[in-house]
């Protein structure tokens, strides 16, 4: 009999029921599918000799294996998907021998478990689309509560313990605390988004300094904070947004759209966004900066205005799911920075497609955030790289961070 355990998720997480070979898009394939040892175990004993060939001889031990309960195994993928998806796209090893030879990860995805403390933490990966419809079209915004309940198979992704020694004088201590105002901050409607996330930068750099000097204090101030008090400082440069284009043409150049093993749909819309902005041509973006700049401004007035609760619902289930801001790194501008990167990639693809096609739907905004969140979260090294070509740059900074707002 399962345990009941203390669960805290978004209101959203129940809403959803995976739809299998009915789904457009298929989380099958396009990346490395884990397999834990239990379940490795498992398949070496299926019964039937013709099955347990077949699996066995589509899967393999890997040799850098970071946990045992999550990616012990792995499975060979064919033409890029699961060898074991059948002619409708659903899973045989399902079928055939019942849930509970699927895998944590594939038991477990879309959802997406850490724990903190006590709580079980549960919330829903965007690069699922069926997710991604729930979570972003929440007119409402996301709202959390905390039960009691059971799980099946699962794989938690972090476990941390905010009394654990090991934290004891490490900014993780506070994550909870940290978190649950950045969030609020984000959910904030009284301001406009690129509001939210510039109050969002001075928090965290007044953490940052209260971790320097107050360690032990951080809590009690975090209680006090006002996020009211903001006194309007954010002022939007234009000139800004083509130093971002000058940025996401370089970051498009390491992410090889052409070459690299990305699915054709995110292939096709990232080559229109490409000559949206004309990047293949041998102009300078300045040469075209009114073209540009007409079109951001037209982009945010109709889109990123009317429906810039898709854009929070996006930032709030991130933090929420990665664990803002220590999903990086323990210093913080990091987090802030990478965010801010998913965040303006987003609205680069909306502004490239709006001067490509004249017009862009909700439904091709819900699409791409899902396909640029599926191929750039699960890429081994394009998110870490980026990080690292900031650093490298001096770009870890709050200048850097309002030239992405």
């Amino acid at each position: 009999m399962r345990e009941n355990i203390k669960l805290r998720c978004p209101e959203y997480f129940k809403e959803f029921r995976c739809i299998g070979g009915m789904c457009e898009d298929n989380c099958c394939g396009g990346w490395d599918i884990h397999i834990d040892k239990t379940t490795f175990e498992q398949y070496k004993k299926i019964q039937d000799k013709r099955t347990n060939k077949y699996v066995n001889k589509n899967i393999f031990i890997r040799d850098n294996c970071k946990n045992i309960n999550i990616d012990y195994g792995q499975i060979k993928l064919k033409d890029n998907k699961c060898p074991f998806l059948d002619k409708d796209r659903y899973c045989s090893i399902q079928l055939k021998l019942g849930e509970e030879y699927l895998s944590n990860v594939c038991a477990s995805f879309p959802r997406v478990i850490n724990k903190i403390d006590d709580y079980y933490e549960t919330s829903l990966d965007i690069s699922c689309i069926e997710a991604a419809k729930i979570i972003l079209l929440k007119r409402d915004g996301i709202e959390f509560e905390e039960a009691e309940d059971t799980l099946g198979k699962y794989a938690i992704s972090a476990s941390i313990i905010t009394d654990d020694k090991a934290i004891k004088d490490t900014n993780l201590k506070y994550i909870k605390e940290i978190r649950d105002i950045s969030i609020k901050i984000i959910k904030n409607r009284k301001f406009e988004l690129s509001e939210r996330l510039y109050i969002l930068g001075s928090f965290l750099e007044i953490i940052r300094k209260e971790l320097c000097y107050d360690y032990n204090n951080v809590a009690q101030f975090i209680n006090r904070y006002k996020i009211d008090s903001f006194g309007g400082e954010f002022k939007r440069n234009k000139i800004n947004y083509m130093l971002q284009l000058s940025f996401f043409r370089d970051m498009l150049e390491k992410l090889d759209i052409i070459e690299g093993n990305y699915s054709d749909y995110f292939k096709e819309r990232m080559k229109e966004v490409m000559l949206g902005f004309r990047f293949n041509e041998d102009e300078s973006l300045m040469e075209n900066s009114d073209v540009f700049l007409k079109a951001y401004d037209i982009c945010e007035e109709n889109i990123f205005r009317n429906y810039s609760y898709i854009f929070e619902n996006y930032l709030v289930n991130h933090m929420f799911k990665e664990l803002f801001p220590f999903s990086e790194s323990d210093i913080l501008i990091n987090d802030y920075i990478m965010m801010l990167i998913r965040f303006s990639y987003i609205r680069f693809y909306i502004v490239g497609q709006y001067i490509y096609k004249g017009t862009i739907s909700i439904d091709d905004i819900i699409r791409f955030i899902q396909s640029l969140t599926k191929e750039i979260e699960h890429d081994k090294t394009y998110l870490s790289d980026i990080l690292q070509y900031v650093k490298e740059n001096e770009l870890d900074n709050r200048r850097f961070a309002t030239i992405l707002l």
